[in-house]
């Protein structure tokens, strides 16, 4: 453990915290309480973090962040602990085999989180689908690789330029894939959670993605597609639900 990793769970345990150490002021005061900032220490003393830069988008669940380990850019995305409900998730955890044998209970359903979205990346990745590489998780914290510039990270596709037609075609065999080799529904999929990079779509946020075998998994499909067909429509691309929908499940 070195010298300044020791200082800074000293004034984590004395209850104070000097945020220019390895945290950005931009940082304070967000979602670093007390366990939070314990739990950074622990990844951090076992991933290398060496520091924790600004806050890329913030959402009602969780704030994610850029962070540098080993001199590399990185994403730290920090799962609220006091805003992350089983009231607005637990349908998405009940009913997924892949987790059955997890204990929910209000104390440890953030833990989980978190590792379902690490879990449903790998997965992801695994299908050969643009996405995040994950890196680790620990407690409300998920380490995953940064997509983006050295100046700024890639913009979502309600903010980017690009040309519809070609990446609609490209969101189509995502879906497919997602389906049908990774096994899951994102089932949160929209023009807010595809980033563009590249020239190509990055699909991101994966926390409340279940198995095609999750009983809601067919209505979740639907949604995701009904936003996808939706969005891309407005934007002159000739497409269907039932098109999409039936493309999704096709063998062929």
């Amino acid at each position: 453990m070195t010298e300044e990793r020791s200082a800074l769970k000293q004034l984590i345990d004395s209850g104070e915290f000097l945020n220019s150490f390895n945290l950005d002021r931009k940082t304070s005061g967000l979602v670093f309480d007390k366990r939070t900032l314990m739990s950074i220490y622990e990844l951090s003393s076992r991933e290398g973090i060496d520091y924790i830069d600004f806050p890329i988008s913030s959402g009602k669940e969780s704030v994610v962040f850029k962070a540098y380990m080993k001199k590399k850019p990185v994403v730290l995305k920090v799962y609220k602990m006091s805003t992350l409900k089983f009231s607005n998730i637990g349908i998405y955890i009940e009913g997924d085999y892949r987790f059955s044998k997890e204990r929910i209970n209000r104390s440890n359903l953030v833990f989980i989180w978190a590792k379902k979205e690490y879990t449903n990346l790998e997965a992801t990745r695994g299908a050969g689908i643009a996405c995040p590489k994950p890196i680790a998780y620990h407690k409300n914290l998920l380490l995953m690789s940064y997509v983006g510039t050295k100046v700024s990270p890639a913009p979502s596709l309600r903010d980017a330029v690009f040309d519809p037609d070609t990446v609609y075609d490209k969101v189509k065999v995502y879906m497919r894939k997602l389906y049908r080799d990774a096994g899951i529904v994102h089932a949160d999929l929209s023009e807010y959670n595809i980033l563009y990079y590249r020239k190509k779509p990055y699909l991101i946020d994966f926390g409340q993605s279940v198995s095609v075998k999750h009983p809601s998994a067919d209505l979740f499909l639907e949604r995701d597609v009904k936003n996808i067909t939706h969005y891309f429509i407005k934007l002159g691309v000739q497409c269907t639900p039932e098109d999409l929908l039936r493309y999704i499940r096709s063998d062929n």
